[in-house]
């Protein structure tokens, strides 16, 4: 292999050593063709997310400078077997952001309900596993899971009522707010939206607000009945997360961090001191639940979780 291909070579393994350390398990299987006339540097094989993409073609980029990367090649793991969610005593079952027996904080990457399942194992370290939800959510989970199970099918779309989205909304009213939850004991601002357009329309879409805007991100408010609107305050950037509500015909019902729990604002009052405003329409939902219906996952059905909307 030539000079820059092997420098990119030594650069990703010092990158995957990296994330052993770190977070105790990573996949990063990455071979570089190299197109010496055109200077050219070709990335193809697998990471554990998408979000690693963009990672590695840095790492590659710092390694050959001058060279151009292409990484039109590499993709996110297929995964392996399908496991029913574990049976504890309470319920729901949390999946960690990091490998609990690594980091100094146990942050919850999501809360799972029985009907969330199964999880498609990835990976293990020292007892844990790292598992695959159906909307691409990956996260640590204590133990192997439970038994083995036939890859899930993800449903057609088995509602098309956006005011009766909109009233199911509202019976959250009241409902604490807690990053990572997802009951009504307590849920955050895109398991809000998650929830209601599974439970009312048997549409899945991803977890957090970023990736839910990917399903047909709009210009502007968006105000009719349903759809979602997104807001990016001045602490935000544009390309990062966002606060995501459901709009509901002049106000907008959302699960507000600042005010600690599910609230309906006023569609003025929702996009005051905004510096970012999109939306995706509520017949754009259903065409994505239709689109995805049949694969196992989000990941399988093709959705980039992480991308740039």
């Amino acid at each position: 292999m030539s000079e820059p291909g092997s420098r990119v070579m030594s650069a990703l393994a010092a990158l995957r050593d990296e994330l052993r350390a770190r977070h105790g398990w990573t996949h990063v299987d990455v071979s570089v063709g190299v197109d010496a006339d055109a200077r050219r540097l070709v990335l193809r094989g697998e990471v554990a997310v998408e979000r690693l993409v963009g990672r590695v073609v840095e790492v590659a980029a710092a390694a050959a400078p001058g060279w151009a990367i292409e990484p039109e090649a590499l993709r996110v793991m297929d995964g392996g077997t399908w496991h029913a969610l574990p049976l504890v005593e309470l319920d729901p079952v949390v999946l960690w952001a990091a490998c609990p027996e690594r980091a100094a904080d146990r942050r919850v990457a999501t809360e799972l309900r029985p009907e969330d399942g199964p999880l498609q194992r990835l990976g293990a370290h020292a007892g844990w596993t790292v598992a695959r939800g159906r909307d691409g959510t990956v996260g640590w989970l204590e133990g192997g899971g439970g038994v083995e199970v036939p890859a899930p099918r993800l449903p057609a779309p088995h509602g098309d009522d956006p005011e009766g989205l909109v009233r199911e909304a509202r019976s959250w009213l009241g409902v604490p707010y807690r990053l990572g939850g997802v009951t009504k004991q307590a849920v955050d601002c895109s398991a809000l939206v998650q929830r209601l357009l599974f439970d009312q329309l048997g549409v899945l879409v991803p977890r957090h607000s970023s990736d839910q805007l990917l399903v047909a991100p709009r210009p502007g408010k968006g105000t009719g009945p349903g759809d979602l609107v997104f807001v990016w305050s001045a602490r935000e950037s544009l390309r990062g997360m966002c606060h995501v509500g459901i709009a509901a015909g002049g106000s907008v019902i959302h699960a507000s961090l600042s005010r600690r729990g599910v609230v309906e604002d006023t569609t003025a009052e929702f996009l005051a001191d905004a510096r970012g405003v999109m939306h995706v329409p509520f017949g754009e939902l259903l065409a994505f639940g239709r689109r995805v219906a049949g694969h196992a996952s989000l990941v399988a059905a093709g959705v980039r979780l992480g991308a740039q909307p």
